[in-house]
Formats: C-alpha cells, sequence, structure tokens
C-alpha cells in the first residue's frame, strides 16, 4: 500500500523515538515509567484470560436473557420486546423492502 504523501511523517526511518524518551528520563522516572507499563501489560493479560474463560457462559446467559425476553413478548404480546431481540439476534435490514406498498419482514435472497 502506497503511503499518503499528504500526510504529516511522524516518525523517520532510523530513528527510535521510544528509546530516546527513555534515554532522555532519569533513572527513577525510566524504573516508574517501565513498571506502569509491566503492570498495563499484566492487566491486559488478565482481562484477556477472564474473557476467554468466561465467553461461553456470557453467550450461554445472553441467550437465555433473549430467550427470557422473547417468551415476555410472548406472552404479553410486547412486539417492541420481540423487535428489539430480532434485531439482536437477526440483525436490522439495512434497507426496507416492499411488496404492493406493504414492508416485507425479510427477504430469502
Amino acid at each position: 500500500m502506497a503511503a499518503n504523501r499528504n500526510l504529516p511523517q511522524i516518525w523517520k526511518p532510523g530513528t527510535a523515538p521510544y528509546a530516546d524518551f527513555l534515554n532522555a528520563l532519569t533513572p527513577e522516572q525510566k524504573a516508574a515509567h517501565l513498571k506502569k507499563r509491566r503492570e498495563k501489560k499484566a492487566m491486559r493479560e488478565v482481562m484477556k484470560q477472564t474473557i476467554d474463560e468466561y465467553q461461553a457462559q456470557w453467550a450461554a446467559e445472553l441467550h437465555n436473557a433473549a430467550w427470557s425476553v422473547l417468551m415476555r413478548a410472548r406472552r404479553e404480546g410486547d412486539a417492541q420486546a420481540f423487535a428489539s431481540v430480532f434485531d439482536r439476534i437477526v440483525g436490522r435490514p439495512q434497507e426496507v423492502r416492499t411488496d404492493e406498498g406493504r414492508a416485507l419482514p425479510w427477504s430469502d435472497e
């Protein structure tokens, strides 16, 4: 992909801005910066592990919640609740197709 010539070049080849930033810090500042960086990386790893561990359970709970809303919509005749769940699961149509002036709820195409 060709570089966009209209954008200002922030990084110049052959330079190391992060290394220059680290070299400009005092030893105490550098140690604090690197400690904060390690903590952020550790937090990202913990969050990734949490997501991986609970992903199936969260998907099941979302399914159960959608099912509960659908059952309530059916029981109470709440078309708006049904439409909300349907839009989330199936997706909202990008265009509305009509047949003789009536909107078609879906298309088999």
